[in-house]
């Protein structure tokens, strides 16, 4: 093959290797969320005409994009579908399997992280909190709980073995279900995991939950606990059972920004050995910076200040790090496949083995697939309030305490000993990527 058609044929297929990945179709979907407008979001994620190894992808964005529409029970619908076809591609077929290894790792039906597998489940106890359904927000805390102990048992190195949101959230379900024992048991694996988080994700323990923890000791008559929580928390007193009786609550969560984008970090060498030319591409993550870094709520004179109870950008990151190793492995192997294929198309027809050679580089590709319409961050207010229909202002607030943007909730019913939820999803037009 004369050498300059061969420099042309380079040039042109790794132009092509650099067509967009999956993560650079979602700019649009952004671009509306940006604009607060997820209705317009969805319209756009239907038009993308994913393929059906992306239909779970499809499933968990279209859920979250109909829960800012605060569509909950077609939400729910889109994640309950996407559940299913998880379960049923565990058995995925051996030559989809064979594929991947072959070809790529986008060739494989995507299953999603372990960790958005659990925001599935997650996000459904929270439609049906915001429907008023506590049971079947429980059923789903309970799925969590089967998750989460799975992962544990089953999966090594994986660094998301626990959720402390999740654990919290399952308390104040069991808390309002009456089920005292275990709210308290919830509770306390919240605390152990938020004293992980603080290490692994900067998120600190939550101080409701603090009080939480003294007042359902307390009650359960376990003095030796309360103890060790008042010294741990340099807590004297707080509200008893007895003073929460003729109120309600309103639990208000900002979900906060969208999670970090995966991008495809890569490079095409030339092989001193033989000449073949080989690609390597993995996966990163890049985090979106969003500027809220608190909401105030303001509902009948009081105010509450949010906390940060879950960083999905950093249980992100360290669960893309945790896998690296078997990524990068399986990547090897796949090179060492594509490397004597080409060469033994080479002994047959030098032409041949070039092209070979420049398919095999064209079809390494990261997998740069992942819920790009989770937030960046979850935060969390409680106030106490008398029974009765309330408006709620909430101010969105800057690193500096500044207001960034404010927004008004109107016909918000509280109910004598029944928390109200109440959730919000901004996507801030100053949302810029942040360097990794």
């Amino acid at each position: 093959m004369p050498a300059n058609a061969r420099v042309l044929c380079v040039g042109y297929f790794l132009f092509l290797s650099g067509c967009a990945t999956f993560s650079d179709s979602f700019s649009i979907i952004e671009h509306n969320l940006v604009m607060q407008q997820p209705a317009l979001a969805l319209q756009a994620l239907e038009k993308q005409g994913l393929g059906s190894q992306d239909r779970v992808l499809y499933l968990l964005n279209k859920g979250m994009l109909l829960r800012m529409n605060h569509d909950y029970p077609g939400s729910n619908e889109a994640f309950e579908t996407a559940k299913r076809r998880i379960d049923a591609l565990y058995g995925v077929s051996v030559s989809e399997q064979l594929t991947s290894f072959i070809v790529n790792d986008t060739t494989q039906s995507f299953v999603g992280e372990q960790f958005e597998q659990i925001f599935i489940n997650l996000y459904l106890a929270l439609n049906y909190l915001e429907m008023g359904q506590l049971d079947k927000a429980r059923v789903e805390a309970l799925q969590v709980d089967i998750k989460l102990r799975e992962q544990a048992e089953k999966t090594r190195g994986n660094s998301y073995t626990e959720d402390a949101f999740a654990r919290y959230l399952t308390g104040m379900i069991y808390e309002e279900l009456g089920e005292w024992s275990d709210a308290m048991i919830a509770y306390r694996s919240a605390y152990e995991a938020y004293i992980k988080y603080r290490e692994k994700y900067s998120v600190a323990v939550p101080g409701f939950l603090k009080y939480d923890l003294l007042r359902l000791a307390q009650r359960q008559g376990l003095s030796d606990e309360v103890q060790k929580y008042k010294t741990a928390f340099s807590i004297s007193s707080w509200p008893s059972e007895a003073s929460l009786r003729d109120t309600g609550e309103l639990i208000f969560m900002l979900h906060n920004g969208l999670a970090p984008i995966k991008r495809e970090n890569s490079v095409t060498v030339n092989n001193p050995a033989n000449g073949r030319l080989v690609r390597i591409a993995v996966p990163r993550y890049q985090s979106r910076f969003t500027p809220i870094t608190k909401a105030r709520i303001s509902v009948n004179r009081t105010e509450a200040v949010t906390e940060v109870v879950e960083n999905i950008d950093g249980i992100a990151v360290k669960s893309l790090e945790a896998r690296m190793p078997a990524i990068t492995a399986r990547l090897l192997a796949r090179q060492v496949v594509k490397d004597q294929t080409a060469r033994q198309a080479g002994k047959q027809n030098e032409f041949a083995g070039f092209l070979v050679n420049i398919t095999n580089v064209l079809t390494e590709r990261a997998d740069t697939r992942s819920w790009l319409t989770l937030p960046h961050n979850i935060l969390l207010a409680r106030t106490r309030l008398p029974p009765g229909r309330y408006t709620a202002k909430v101010e969105l607030l800057g690193s500096n305490n500044e207001v960034m943007a404010t927004r008004e909730f109107s016909d918000i019913v509280v109910k004598q000993q029944k928390k109200t939820y109440l959730s919000y999803h901004w996507v801030s037009s100053q949302s810029q990527f942040v360097r990794r």
